[in-house]
């Protein structure tokens, strides 16, 4: 008998097909020990030939061609030929980790269970996002059949099934297309004598677009199959009970004298309804009556069955509607709208017109009027976007359509949308329930660009947003704000205004924010639907475009500039003042409040976690430039009492602090006003997500890290706003003075020295085609140490030209031996840097490491060597791989076919606008320029 049965439905997946079948074929587990039922259910595309292929090479491959029926239909007819002991349904989209069936086998088998549960991820192109909600359920030494934590897992593919148990009780999956998953799953589960926890990540979960909700595709059909699936949901669990406690002759009795009985199925209903009410009656304008009326039946009766208890705790989800007064009629729910959308769009902007009225649309708020001009009915129409809550008031221009809809609103309140501006699914919601616990005058949402994975505020809207930190009602920089589409506002406010939108937009925002009471919010609600370099074209008039160009001149700056000086109104909440829980704790405070009365020392401190004893990168090549006296500060951590004390006592007497990393120090002691911070960072321009867009502390640890900073020094003009954001601190506070340790690759007798020291200890190199592999470390667990890249090194040294040579240049943190064994032409080098090492190369390789930054100022081609681009773990900040000064390698036949390949190793107008982007201002001079600022404050100047 086979261990295991993998189960696959595929309906035309040809895209992905390729990347499931090779992550199931390359298991620890022997091919002979398990088999691979792929059901191919009716696809029109090349599904079946890309199965086909693989039957060739893998004989534990069985093939069921059939008649398109669903997932249900598909999944049955493999467990009607299935062998194994155990089962396990995948999807033909996603990928299993290498050892997860041995792994999940081993674990079940050992412990004789009917069930395993274990851990999977979401990922898509960027990201990959962790899935926490099972982390309780998988750390017990065995699950309760009754855990309620269960009820949110209905996923398939994260659990393995003991076939017997499904033979000997007839199961199948109901044939229905929606929650069919959990119908199975229950009827399983409460048939189960044993169940175990896997804490490990089973298998990725391929989201294809974060950006879509799962309630777009919600149609009357799948309603239907939700509300037959958790009837049988519910049966299941009634009858187990039944099963379970023969003393009661009913489940009413068994609710009735078993509170736990009575709490585990109002838990099954409360799930049902949360369902209903989020993902499928918000859908009320896309619904015909019929299902309308036939969810909020089902809704009522539910709602019947529950407790006043549950019922209020539901009711907190929702309070923009009733629970006792669930509307059907499409009359009724206008009657009772809440809030206006106007949006403007004619033919000249069409396609962001319908952009905008599509993210208004998909609104998860159904008690809303949506008002555009009656000239783009039929264009919406077209377009299928056509539903009972749009209204058409026939206006010839923006500012006519606001003045009508304004004076027929019957709505307490309105946003005057704009067709650049997409609104993310929720947005009118959440500003609804904050208008309204609030009681604010109207809220303003910071706009995000559209065009990031993890989208990043608008510099303009990062401003306005910092401006009001300071206390301010109104300001100059809220010019930056020159737009109605971020404004939710009280339709009685702003009657109250007498607005004239035949204004300019500044005068109505002045307006707006120095006539009512707000708040300015950076939720991510609001998306700007242009290339960022636009906008200034979209909100700059004859009155703010002067202001904008003068705000974002990189101005000449002191260390005594009052942009740069630390505000307390800004920073001073952020905050994480060290408690006295503990000893050392009350001693670490206690001293720290004796070194804040020594007078400062007139003296530069370079502080660092990132080597001991010595300086590294930015750092040490500042430090030379450094006049006076100066002082290094460098350990790594973690730090033991005695050298926590001597830090900060060194950060609390210094009038200067520079450093490169993180220094948790500054988030718990305030600096005296004298001193200054200046942030180097270690990495050129902005790859990877880092500070509060990347961090492994808590969001309020991170800021509070940051929020002293009264310099950050950054490698180009465009990542002023990227490294602001970061931080979260002022744009002004963030300068484009350059990369210091850059300043060697304009320094030719640097270079050449670097070479000679190379060549003497390697004289094998001289002559070669050097080729350099600088790869970054993954996270395997919380283990950065290992890297095992997706290599064949015996084939890749073969491949390689006689001329050629491979050096691998291991980041910092890789301590494995990477090489399996010793090579002429492939060997990995750590005697010197990896920048040494890039200065003798002819092309870099690498991945996702920021070197790429630095590389490019030498004008040689980059590849980069992408194998696990799908599931790496870390946001990027540039557009992956658009952006890249050089093209992606998925996989060693691509890679080497480009390297074996000179006439292929041509620079393009990539490389000149990836370094005019991020390395506009590393010149050769960085050191002098951030010296200088150093060295006029230490001398009084």
């Amino acid at each position: 008998m086979k261990k295991i049965s993998v189960i696959i439905a595929a309906y035309n997946a040809e895209e992905y097909l390729s990347e499931t079948m090779d992550s199931i074929f390359l298991q620890t587990m022997d091919n002979s020990e398990y088999e691979v039922i792929v059901i191919n259910d009716g696809s029109s595309d090349n599904t079946l030939s890309i199965l086909n292929s693989y039957k060739k090479n893998y004989p534990n491959l069985i093939i069921i061609d059939k008649e398109n029926g669903g997932p249900s239909s598909a999944r049955n007819a493999g467990l009607d030929i299935a062998q194994g002991e155990y089962v396990f349904f995948f999807d033909a989209d996603d990928l299993l980790e290498p050892e997860a069936l041995s792994t999940m086998y081993d674990t079940i088998s050992e412990k004789h269970s009917d069930l395993l549960i274990g851990k999977y991820d979401i990922f898509n192109r960027h990201t990959t996002i962790e899935i926490h909600n099972l982390d309780n359920l998988i750390e017990l030494e065995e699950i309760d059949k009754y855990n309620t934590d269960i009820l949110w897992t209905f996923s398939l593919s994260n659990k393995l099934f003991r076939r017997s148990l499904i033979e000997k009780h007839h199961l199948r999956l109901p044939p229905i297309s929606y929650s069919e998953d959990g119908a199975f799953l229950t009827q399983f589960l409460y048939r189960c004598s044993k169940i175990v926890g896997l804490d490990y990540i089973i298998f990725h979960y391929r989201r294809y677009d974060d950006m879509d909700s799962i309630t777009a595709s919600i149609s009357p059909s799948k309603i239907k199959d939700y509300i037959t699936a958790h009837q049988m949901i519910l049966h299941s669990a009634e009858e187990s009970f039944l099963r379970d406690y023969p003393e009661y002759s009913s489940i009413d009795d068994a609710r009735e004298q078993n509170p736990d009985i009575h709490n585990y199925l109002n838990t099954i209903i409360q799930k049902q309804l949360q369902i209903m009410l989020n993902q499928f009656y918000i859908q009320f304008w896309s619904l015909d009556s019929n299902t309308i009326q036939l969810l909020v039946d089902e809704i009522n009766n539910k709602l019947k069955i529950l407790d006043m208890k549950v019922i209020s705790t539901l009711s907190l989800s929702f309070p923009e509607f009733s629970l006792y007064d669930i509307k059907s009629s499409k009359e009724d729910v206008l009657k009772n709208a809440f809030f206006t959308a106007v949006l403007y769009g004619d033919k000249t902007n069409k396609d962001n017109f319908m952009k905008s009225l599509d993210s208004l649309i998909k609104q998860n708020l159904i008690f809303m009027k949506i008002v555009v001009p009656v000239s783009m009915k039929a264009d919406i129409e077209k377009e299928g976007l056509l539903q009972d809550n749009l209204f058409f008031e026939d206006s010839n221009s923006k500012k006519e359509l606001f003045a009508t809809a304004l004076n027929n609103a019957q709505t307490p309140y309105i946003t005057f949308c704009d067709a650049e501006i997409t609104y993310a699914v929720g947005s009118f919601r959440l500003a609804y329930r904050q208008l309204m616990k609030q009681q604010y005058d109207f809220i303003s949402e910071g706009i995000y660009h559209k065009e990031y994975d993890n989208p990043q505020p608008l510099l303009f809207s990062k401003i306005a947003s910092t401006s009001l930190k300071n206390g301010m009602k109104y300001n100059f920089s809220l010019f930056m704000d020159a737009t109605l589409a971020n404004k939710f506002f009280c339709v009685d406010f702003v009657r109250s205004l007498h607005l004239d939108f035949s204004e300019e937009l500044p005068e109505l925002i002045k307006l707006c924010y120095t006539k009512g009471s707000y708040a300015y919010r950076l939720d991510g609600l609001l998306l700007y639907n242009n290339k960022k370099e636009t906008f200034i074209d979209y909100i700059a008039t004859d009155k703010t475009l002067s202001f904008i160009k003068e705000y974002l001149k990189d101005k000449t700056i002191t260390l005594n500039s009052a942009e740069i000086l630390y505000s307390p109104a800004e920073s001073g909440m952020k905050f994480r003042l060290l408690s006295d829980e503990t000893e050392e704790e009350q001693a670490w405070n206690k001293k720290a409040a004796s070194f804040q009365k020594k007078p400062l020392k007139n003296q530069v401190l370079f502080v660092s976690p990132r080597a001991d004893g010595h300086l590294e990168g930015n750092a040490k090549a500042l430090y030379p430039f450094i006049k006076g006296k100066k002082t290094i500060c460098a350990k790594r951590l973690p730090h033991n009492p005695q050298t926590a004390l001597e830090m900060t006592e060194e950060i609390l007497t210094s009038k200067v602090i520079v450093t490169d990393d993180y220094v948790k120090y500054l988030r718990y002691f305030p600096l005296r006003p004298e001193q200054r911070v200046i942030q180097l960072w270690h990495a050129c321009g902005a790859f990877k997500k880092f500070g509060q867009r990347g961090t492994n502390l808590s969001l309020p640890e991170d800021r509070a890290t940051h929020a002293q900073y009264n310099l950050v020094c950054v490698s180009g003009e465009n990542l002023r706003s990227i490294y602001a954001d970061a931080f979260d601190v002022n744009y002004n506070k963030v300068k484009a003075l350059g990369c210091p340790r850059t300043d060697d690759y304009f320094n030719k007798h640097l270079i050449t020295k670097t070479k000679r020291k190379i060549y003497f200890r390697h004289p094998s190199l001289i002559g070669k085609s050097v080729l350099v592999y600088a790869p970054t470390f993954r996270d395997v667990g919380c283990d950065r140490s290992e890297f095992h890249p997706e290599l064949d090194f015996d084939r890749l040294s073969k491949d390689l030209l006689p001329n050629q040579v491979l050096l691998i240049c291991p980041h910092p943190v890789m301590k494995n031996d990477i090489l399996p064994k010793k090579y002429k032409n492939i060997r990995v080098m750590r005697d010197f840097s990896t920048n040494d090492y890039m200065l003798i190369s002819d092309m870099l390789i690498t991945d996702y490491s920021s070197v790429i930054f630095e590389y490019a100022l030498l004008r040689k081609p980059i590849a980069f060597f992408c194998y696990d681009l799908p599931t790496y773990d870390r946001g990027f900040y540039l557009n992956y791989p658009e952006d890249l000064p050089g093209d992606v390698y998925t996989n060693q036949e691509e890679l080497t076919d480009y390297l074996t390949h000179p006439e292929k190793h041509i620079l393009t107008n990539k490389m000149n606008s990836f370094v005019e982007k991020y390395m506009s201002a590393c010149d050769g001079h960085s050191c002098e320029r951030i010296a200088n600022l150093i060295n006029s404050y230490m001398e009084g100047k």
